[in-house]
């Protein structure tokens, strides 16, 4: 004997709540997906009251700019792999980890760490930033004044930088990265000459930063 089976029908009132619960998931969506894919190439933020990038920023971990070799080992430990090469008339070495590479360059009768570049979202820099940081949260950590065009601050073009003899601070945003520049910084006990440049690269996809990289050195 077959039993009848009832099916269950919705009134008026729980077909509202039911469409109203799947609008709000729609709309939820479709925040998350605006913050996180949006072209940050289009993004005008209002200038905050947070510090330029300076010398102070170029940090990893327990390392910062100039740090010592004999510093960078006992921090990181041995490298994987050990590049020598010579550049402007200096001699370097390239320190690879995994997922994080490590410039040295000669000082006098030792070497000194001169630039970073990580991959891995378990080396944090200044600011409290890493890999995985979001592209918008970078921007809101420095000092940021943008006006129409891709600058953040200033009004020089990284060629433009080479001429002058000043100090220069600037920041870049394109589709693909965030940098921010200082041009002749200064550094205690040691000065450097104007074609001297420290950088910092924040490059991003979908809004996630997945590589960052800095350096002080002879450009």
């Amino acid at each position: 004997m077959k039993k009848n089976k009832r099916s269950r029908t919705f009134n008026k009132k729980e077909i509202k709540v039911i469409l109203s619960i799947i609008v709000l998931l729609f709309l939820i969506v479709l925040i998350v997906y605006v913050r996180n894919y949006r072209n940050f190439a289009e993004v005008k933020l209002n200038t905050n009251k947070k510090d330029i990038f300076t010398i102070s920023d170029l940090k990893i971990n327990d390392l910062k700019y100039s740090s010592s070799e004999d510093k960078v080992t006992e921090v990181f430990g041995k490298p994987k792999k050990i590049v020598n090469y010579s550049e402007n008339g200096f001699r370097y070495k390239r320190f690879e980890y995994d997922d994080l590479s490590l410039t040295l360059r000669e000082y006098y009768d030792d070497y000194i760490l001169v630039g970073v570049e990580t991959t891995s979202s378990k080396y944090k820099i200044s600011r409290g930033l890493r890999v995985g940081s979001n592209i918008s949260r970078v921007m809101n950590k420095y000092k940021v004044d943008n006006k129409s065009g891709s600058y953040l601050y200033g009004n020089y073009s990284y060629e433009e930088m080479s001429e002058k003899t000043d100090n220069v601070y600037m920041g870049i945003r394109t589709k693909l990265k965030v940098s921010y520049y200082n041009k002749d910084a200064k550094v205690e006990n040691d000065t450097f000459p104007v074609d001297a440049i420290q950088k910092i690269e924040f490059e991003y996809k979908n809004g996630t930063v997945y590589k960052i990289s800095w350096s002080y050195d002879y450009e």
